[in-house]
């Protein structure tokens, strides 16, 4: 396989890494309050506003943002009111005194005139803080890697980013990553770091997601794996995955296992970012040098404060004799 073109690295980003969803929201926000502006000529017909609604609605379910349940209610149910009240018609009154005056708005115009605001910024609270990586401040010395291919590379003897952050870094680095690992293998590669105290990354279950893996499934392997893996001594760090069109569900599960056993999700934006820059993949996902490159760096900026310069140590561990 071949790298994507331009085109497909920036469509990949833009969705995969939730920045679709954002412009998505701002769209129904926007439609939403101008097609209730006061006046008579008003600047949106109620089929561009229903037209431009549905685009923003297939944008965000393309960029599957993880959403909780509730809000998904309460946005369906907001959408359908404004929609029914912007086609409405003004009903004829004969009493010129009891008439609204032009320009204004009925009570509830006003209150749907607003509502764009208040949802707006709920969807930004909901999801902004999952665009925001909390940098540890306690020095690093040791750093165990769970992950895939991604990370192991597709042949021995590759300068993967635990590799090259050895290097740069007066950290040592445990490297239990496998290529084709899946969140039920790596509990695998977990056994061989022994319980070992330090930074624990994980990256991993891009490929359960690949492959189709029941939601409930992936949810309850990655709830195995963090069991095993978070232990007092150690401070956890997982990269959120970049989704596929329509695959929310895994990106909410991620979110509430990471919650449920305090594991820090870097940002999947920064994941897609380094996925889709241009000669950073072989094929669009594993790793070339220059995005191992790119890697290293990336976990250089998130642990800036915990790293000290210098060279460390590197070992690669190996998963046999384990059953």
């Amino acid at each position: 396989m071949e790298e994507p073109n331009s085109l497909i690295r920036w469509t990949i980003f833009v969705f995969g890494g939730g920045d679709a969803a954002t412009w998505g929201a701002f769209g129904i926000a926007a439609i939403a309050f101008l097609s209730l502006a006061p006046g008579r000529h008003r600047p949106v017909r109620p089929f561009v506003a229903g037209t431009i609604v549905a685009v923003c609605l297939a944008i965000i379910a393309c960029a599957s943002p993880p959403m909780p349940i509730w809000f998904q209610c309460v946005t369906g149910a907001w959408l359908a009111v404004t929609l029914i009240e912007v086609r409405r018609k003004p009903v004829p009154c004969r009493d010129t005194a009891a008439r609204p005056a032009e320009g204004t708005l009925t009570t509830s115009r006003t209150v749907l005139w607003y509502v764009p605001f208040a949802w707006l910024l709920t969807a930004l609270a909901l999801e902004l803080p999952f665009h925001f990586w909390f940098v540890p401040t306690k020095p690093i010395s040791t750093l165990l890697v769970i992950g895939d291919s991604v990370t192991a590379g597709l042949n021995d003897g590759e300068d993967t980013w635990p590799r090259q952050l050895s290097r740069t870094s007066a950290v040592e680095v445990l490297d239990a990553s496998q290529p084709g690992a899946t969140l039920r293998s790596a509990r695998r590669q977990n056994a061989l770091l022994a319980n070992r105290p330090g930074l624990v990354v994980l990256e991993i279950g891009g490929n359960d997601l690949l492959e189709g893996l029941p939601v409930a499934q992936f949810e309850d392997d990655l709830n195995q794996l963090l069991t095993e893996v978070v232990h007092p001594e150690r401070t956890v760090v997982m990269f959120e995955l970049p989704l596929p069109p329509f695959c929310a569900a895994y990106g909410a599960s991620q979110r509430r296992q990471a919650a449920r056993h305090h594991a820090n999700l870097i940002p999947k934006r920064l994941f897609a970012n380094v996925l889709t820059t241009r000669g950073a993949t072989v094929d669009g996902i594993h790793l070339s040098a220059a995005g191992q490159a790119q890697m290293s760096v990336l976990m250089q900026t998130l642990l800036r404060d915990s790293l000290h310069a210098g060279s460390g140590k590197y070992q690669r561990l190996e998963r046999s004799g384990l059953p």
